[in-house]
């Protein structure tokens, strides 16, 4: 019996990051840092750019680089079935679901490419920014904050893979 077990799944467009049994998962929400156990109430919200911490018995926490997605907490029979061995339909479980557009494995953050992908950001920022306010019509001026956005968002993706390498450093 898994009676009051946690299951976690941390879920991207292109494939889960990690799915199963853990003591706790400590995330940042607009709300503040959220932690998660066993028995949790059950609540929808959303998740900010930073690292997921997941807690797992006996070994290493493992931390996982969100950019931002939706957290569920669903707290009843069976909810952890297929992520707990041992809990069944029937066990009062907790699972953890995070769905994330873009995510990764701290330790696979690549710091080099973090690094060329930030610079290239900053010129493209740079570019943007000395061509405003030369725009014509009503598409080209929807189109050049957009390329502004996508370059502040490529940006801050570069940061927060820099700070966080440089925190598990």
């Amino acid at each position: 019996m898994a009676e009051h077990a946690l299951g976690v799944e941390i879920v991207t467009p292109e494939e889960v990051l990690f799915a199963g049994a853990a003591n706790s998962v400590v995330t940042a929400t607009s709300e503040g840092d959220l932690t998660v156990m066993a028995d949790h109430a059950e609540l929808v919200g959303d998740v900010v750019p930073g690292v997921v911490k997941i807690e797992v018995e006996g070994e290493p926490t493992i931390a996982i680089l969100i950019h931002g997605g939706f957290l569920q907490v669903t707290t009843a029979a069976g909810a952890a079935s297929g992520l707990v061995e041992g809990a069944s339909e029937t066990d009062r479980t907790t699972r953890v679901t995070i769905l994330a557009g873009v995510a990764e494995k701290a330790t696979d953050i690549d710091k080099g490419r973090a690094e060329a992908a930030k610079a290239a950001a900053e010129v493209k920022l740079a570019d943007l920014r000395s061509q405003s306010g030369r725009t014509g019509d009503d598409d080209s001026t929807r189109d050049a904050l957009l390329d502004l956005a996508d370059a502040e968002a490529a940006l801050a993706r570069a940061e927060l893979r820099l700070g966080t390498s440089a925190v598990l450093s």
